[in-house]
């Protein structure tokens, strides 16, 4: 089914995102940890990469959500008389 790969490629895409994410957040939290001061662009990078991945996850659970609301033979042809 295309929408059973269009989720599973969204989902990649987002586990990606997710994963430098949560490296970014690492990197963040070593950084204070250390005292090193961060530029304020860095924060917002780790600001905007979370409302993406929010964002992701909402967009495939409203995907999903749509799938299964779908009959299984709505993208079949209909027949013509």
């Amino acid at each position: 089914m295309p929408d059973d790969q269009e989720i599973n490629d969204a989902a990649a895409g987002r586990e990606g995102l997710a994963t430098q994410l949560r490296a970014l957040e690492d990197f963040v939290a070593r950084s204070e940890a250390e005292g090193d001061a961060l530029p304020p662009e860095a924060m917002e990078m780790v600001a905007r990469l979370r409302e993406i991945v929010r964002a992701l996850d909402g967009l495939t659970a409203s995907v999903a959500a749509s799938a299964q609301r779908q009959p299984p033979d709505a993208d079949a042809p209909l027949d013509q008389p």
